[in-house]
């Protein structure tokens, strides 16, 4: 399968165009025959993820009683590795700039906690790894209302996609989600289709060649959320997932240690050549059992019994195989577990860029400036539904996404660098942190730094003693000081 990411879908309508049900409806015909293709690619990748890869296809010709079909799923090591370093940790809303708005920030991160979106994101990272793009779906409580007026969902990418102005703005224009539906003996009579405009919620029943026409409309409502409610997560912007361009190498090492299995196999279950000897079957089978060989010679060579050997050289193949693996790491930019054991003496940034740590921080980083575009498409939403019923609002530049990963790597070295720097007294603390990349939200950090040790925060007393040098007493006196005595007359 040639795979090359999924297609972006988009549409010479505008949102004007969908206030008539015509427009829509042929907008969901065009669309969901280019989604198809997608959801085609969609659906492979998840299998494949999931176990489902070449290697179970393997024909062995000869001998094919001996036939070993090994596995081994990099693609969900790639995956899991991937996503749990990129979003092991939630994402938290903080601070922008010189936002006054912090208590408004802290209780919109409990109520995004409320509504599970650690979750959601997780759910959406390992969907962007897998099939290359995800979706998400902000939308109001309706009659299941609780404390927080929105929900927060991740949409199977092979039952939903987003279709885009084809301008230069390339704007969301309408968002589908949608579920097969099947009779009483399980036959598929067609789709439930769910579509989301900027101002609208429409549902249509389609027919069982999945196209809809105004009279399947079934029902439609006003729905204004502050933009169409489901939103795209691409993992790039190809939507290539994070181990598809490498899948024939994958299936090239599943190949290799099958082989490697038949080999051993077939050693262990060696073809008897017996050379000048006459065995009929049942004397076969006896002396199997027996586990002793009798040869009757009926005529004057000499009578042998050897076996038919042609083995690999595994030691060799054990280095291939590594090669391939090292080939695989270094393509997708995750951590080689071949790590060098004994008396090295690297350590820190030496180990990060040996062992791979150092690439698999480019891969989060390049992942986390698409996700924030998307994000920030949500967060729109959400603050829709936050601010109503508040006398202060929130808005998108009062906040900025932070995304979490470990800062405890090379701890001592951070350390020792804060304070060289803290030492100049030439940057404050929350620069000296920015730098040193110590912590993740260096404005909560600070905050709190201050409060705990009020007077003795490290800045206030550089401050302080910049206060005493310059008070006029201080500078009168050491002015007087520094005269010589000659100077004074005498009276």
């Amino acid at each position: 399968m040639n795979l090359s990411g999924r297609s972006k879908i988009v549409s010479n309508f505008t949102p004007n165009d969908l206030t008539e049900v015509d427009n829509l409806c042929e907008l969901i015909n065009n669309s969901m025959m280019k989604h198809k293709s997608n959801k085609s690619d969609v659906d492979y990748l998840i299998d494949y993820k999931n176990g489902k890869q070449t290697i179970l296809k393997k024909v062995k010709e000869v001998r094919p009683e001996i036939n070993n079909m090994v596995v081994i799923n990099h693609a969900e090591m790639i995956t899991r590795n991937i996503v749990g370093y990129f979003l092991g940790n939630p994402i938290q809303y903080i601070q922008s700039g010189d936002s006054t708005k912090k208590k408004l920030i802290d209780e919109l991160n409990r109520a995004v906690q409320y509504e599970g979106k650690p979750s959601v994101d997780k759910q959406i990272g390992y969907y962007q790894s897998i099939t290359g793009t995800a979706y998400r779906i902000i939308y109001r409580d309706g009659e299941f209302a609780d404390e927080i007026p929105f929900e927060d969902r991740a949409l199977d990418p092979s039952t939903t996609y987003v279709v885009y102005v084809n301008d230069i703005s390339e704007r969301p224009l309408m968002g589908v989600t949608y579920y097969d539906m099947y009779d009483e003996e399980n036959v598929y009579i067609g789709k439930r289709i769910y579509a989301y405009t900027d101002f609208g919620k429409f549902t249509f029943v389609s027919d069982e060649h999945d196209t809809v026409n105004s009279q399947d409309l079934i029902e439609s409502e006003e729905y204004k959320v502050g933009g169409v409610p489901i939103i795209e997560y691409p993992n790039n912007m190809w939507r290539i997932g994070d181990w598809e361009l490498s899948i024939a190498l994958m299936d090239a090492i599943n190949a290799l240690h099958s082989g490697r299995l038949d080999d051993i196999d077939q050693v262990v279950q060696s073809l008897l050549v017996f050379i000048n000897a006459d065995i009929d079957g049942e004397t076969y089978d006896e002396m199997r059992e027996q586990g002793i060989v009798m040869l009757k010679n009926t005529t004057g060579s000499k009578s042998e019994v050897t076996s038919i050997t042609n083995t690999l050289d595994q030691s060799g193949m054990n280095m291939f195989a590594q090669e391939l693996e090292n080939l695989l790491y270094a393509i997708i930019g995750i951590p080689s577990r071949n790590n060098r054991s004994g008396g090295g003496g690297d350590t820190g940034q030496a180990v990060e860029l040996r062992d791979g740590w150092a690439d698999l921080e480019i891969i989060a980083r390049n992942k986390e400036l698409e996700f924030k575009k998307s994000e920030q498409r949500a967060l729109k939403i959400i603050l829709h539904m936050f601010n109503i019923g508040k006398t202060e609002e929130l808005s998108l530049l009062d906040i900025d996404i932070k995304f979490s990963r470990n800062k405890t790597n090379n701890l001592l070295v951070k350390t020792q660098s804060y304070q060289s720097l803290l030492s100049t007294k030439t940057l404050s603390p929350m620069d000296c942190l920015t730098i040193v990349d110590l912590v993740s939200d260096v404005n909560e950090y600070i905050s709190r730094g201050e409060e705990f040790w009020q007077d003795d925060f490290a800045n206030k007393l550089s401050n302080k003693k910049l206060e005493i040098e310059d008070s006029p007493e201080i500078k009168v006196n050491t002015q007087l000081e520094n005269l010589p005595f000659d100077d004074f007359d005498e009276e």
